[in-house]
């Protein structure tokens, strides 16, 4: 068998891969949101789809199908979700859809950005320019229900024409799934009206599945100052064992009473672990962001530890409240708010 590349997708004897992951033996579909159209086959680059609910909708769950988003180094190659073009799809594949949720819903569905794995990455979701929260008619972005899912090299950013409450950029309720250089922007709106509420998120990890990997990931959007009490993530519903290894997790925090992460009551099961990570609060400069007072808040019974491993955090006073749910590896993790943990010479 001969070494192929496109239009049978990026490929090593036929069969689909992406530097760093495993092959993927299911079939391949391309998005180029400029010069694409739903109508096409969407299996071959020069045919590509336009939306990403048409690519959803033709792959085949547990089949270890991939789809390719292709950017074209502007924002002009953004792949725009609407309720008026998730209902044109819905009525192709014979069902209707009444919100612009993307909803990703097949197991071992795949969904790879190509461009330049740069800062907000130019392989990028959004929703049109026009579209308010309202029209969307949900507060959620996308929505990840599946498992065993591999997203990689793009940018998410979410910013409605007019925002409102419990804004969601990306939500991960499937678990098992695995990031890899994607960027989680929510609360980007015009007006600021869905940064500065304290239900907004940029990413939100739910459900009792967890087990979620994130490596070199970016969660949060530095450019809009958010309000007292909102939190740039959040985990819930009990979710065990995420780990993020190489991220970094930033916020505007337009209060003291910002956070970067919120962990309510049962909100984690073993622990959540951060490798390598760093959490940025721009209050110097000409940014002037406010210092948080915590960067984290964590309940008392979250349900499991709070772990970071050569950790860096910038802008806020302590990691935590003095919560021993939230251990450190640092010699002055006490004055952090943290446990400290002993760490080897």
């Amino acid at each position: 068998m001969t070494i192929t590349n496109f239009p049978n997708g990026v490929s090593s004897f036929g069969v689909p891969v992406i530097p760093g992951a495993l092959p993927f033996t299911g079939n391949t579909f391309f998005v180029n949101p400029v010069s694409g159209a739903d109508g096409n086959s969407g299996s071959d680059p020069t045919q590509p789809l336009k939306t990403l609910y048409a690519a959803h909708r033709k792959m085949t769950a547990g089949n270890n199908d991939v789809c390719y988003l292709i950017g074209n180094g502007g924002t002009t190659g953004t792949a725009r979700l609407s309720t008026a073009l998730a209902a044109a799809d819905a009525i192709l594949g014979g069902t209707t859809a009444t919100v612009g949720t993307l909803v990703w819903s097949k197991n071992a569905c795949h969904l790879i950005g190509i461009a330049a794995p740069s800062s907000a990455t130019r392989a990028r979701i959004s929703n049109t320019t026009t579209e308010t929260i309202t029209t969307f008619a949900s507060g959620n972005l996308v929505s990840v229900t599946a498992q065993g899912c591999y997203f990689a090299n793009f940018s998410v950013f979410q910013g409605f024409a007019t925002g409102g409450a419990s804004e969601i950029a990306w939500t991960d309720s499937g678990g098992r799934n695995s990031y890899n250089g994607v960027e989680f922007f929510g609360g980007g709106d015009t007006a600021s009206t869905g940064a500065d509420v304290a239900t907004m998120r940029s990413l939100l990890i739910s459900g009792s599945t967890g087990e979620n990997r994130f490596n070199n990931c970016v969660i949060g959007l530095d450019t809009l100052a958010r309000s007292t009490g909102s939190f740039e993530f959040e985990i819930s519903g009990g979710s065990p064992r995420n780990v993020f290894t190489d991220c970094v997790i930033a916020t505007n925090a337009g209060a003291a009473g910002c956070t970067w992460m919120k962990i309510g009551a049962d909100g984690i099961d073993r622990y959540v672990a951060f490798r390598n990570c760093i959490f940025t609060n721009p209050t110097l400069g000409g940014v002037g962001a406010t210092a948080m007072t915590t960067g984290f808040s964590v309940n008392a019974a979250s349900g499991g530890g709070v772990l970071l491993m050569n950790c860096m955090q910038f802008g806020a006073t302590k990691t935590d409240t003095g919560n021993l749910n939230t251990l450190v590896n640092t010699a002055n993790a006490a004055s952090l708010g943290g446990a400290a943990i002993a760490t080897s010479a």
